[in-house]
């Protein structure tokens, strides 16, 4: 049956590096005993580029079997995020804390303290680049299940978090107020150090690679330049920051970050990889190649991100040290 279709298709298709690759193309399948079902790896039929978006990119980096280097390393890291847990899982609730304790805290124009202020900002403005981006380009339906996406989304939800924890425990309401102030904590650190990776990996290594490999010289070039430059890239590549180092490693409701936070950091990277890999892979979106499953060098890609991580949560603390 492969070799059947692998000829029919010959002429109509580019050659795979990994050769016939029957388990990733929507035609082929593994039959399921006693069933009679199939399973095809592609959901499309597109050689693994979504709307022709990734065709820039060669085919053994869209279509084949993952490396045996890459799944061993995937099968690692999702092991240690269940063995490792530590338990308990702490996170300080700073905003409650600070409340309940009467603490004295810079206030902004005398009716909340600057914190939740700026945590009130944050949440509205992060509401704001989104509904402009949708109001104005039409369409984002891939920002919600890209990198990008999701940390802009922890680090509006987690200022708007810790606001209605102040605003709960303000007017009474402890036991509320105490959730969702240890909600918000726990997402301080994934929080900032997903905005530092964005800005780093987009600006220095993915947009570069982009620019000069993707889009043909000209017209097009410019024009992926304006928007890359514009409103909506520009917050969510640049500010985002910024916005996110306010109030979490600088102001009066600061913590060291602990290794219970270091850990909801790599559960997000560990939910994100599944998405990215099981799920976006199949449609044929590859925003990341420098994570392409189907090279050995994305083991390198995927312990350097986790380094990476480990490296900035003692930099965070390092800073937060300072003041406090």
């Amino acid at each position: 049956m492969f070799d059947r279709l692998s000829s029919q298709n010959a002429k109509s298709r580019p050659v795979s590096r990994g050769g016939a690759t029957p388990y990733h193309r929507r035609e082929s399948f593994i039959p399921q005993a006693n069933r009679g079902k199939q399973f095809k790896w592609l959901i499309y039929e597109n050689n693994g580029s979504y709307n022709g978006w990734f065709d820039w990119l060669p085919i053994w980096m869209r279509v084949g079997y993952f490396s045996p280097f890459v799944i061993v390393s995937l099968m690692f890291f999702y092991s240690a995020i269940f063995w490792y847990r530590p338990q308990p899982l702490h996170f300080e609730a700073t905003v409650y804390e600070t409340v309940i304790s009467g603490k004295e805290v810079d206030y902004f124009l005398g009716r909340m303290p600057k914190t939740a202020a700026a945590d009130l900002s944050i949440f509205l403005w992060g509401i704001i680049v989104v509904a402009h981006a949708k109001m104005t380009l039409g369409s984002i339906g891939a920002f919600p299940i890209s990198f990008t996406g999701w940390s802009w989304l922890l680090l509006s939800s987690r200022a708007g978090i810790e606001f209605a924890a102040w605003a709960a425990t303000t007017h009474e309401f402890l036991a509320l107020g105490k959730l969702l102030a240890m909600i918000g904590s726990s997402i301080r650190l994934v929080a900032i150090t997903n905005a530092c990776v964005v800005c780093t990996i987009w600006n220095f290594i993915l947009f570069p690679i982009i620019y000069f490999f993707s889009i043909p010289a000209g017209e097009k070039r410019r024009s992926f330049l304006k928007f890359n430059f514009g409103f909506f890239m520009t917050n969510i590549h640049v500010l985002n920051f910024p916005m996110a180092i306010i109030n979490t490693v600088y102001g009066s409701q600061i913590r060291l970050f602990t290794f219970s936070d270091l850990w909801v950091a790599y559960l997000v990277i560990c939910l994100y990889s599944i998405v990215y890999y099981f799920v976006m892979d199949r449609m044929g979106m590859h925003f990341y190649p420098i994570f392409c499953p189907r090279s050995a060098f994305c083991v390198g890609s995927i312990f350097g991100v986790l380094g990476l991580y480990y490296y900035l949560f003692l930099k965070w603390n390092e800073l937060i040290l300072l003041r406090m």
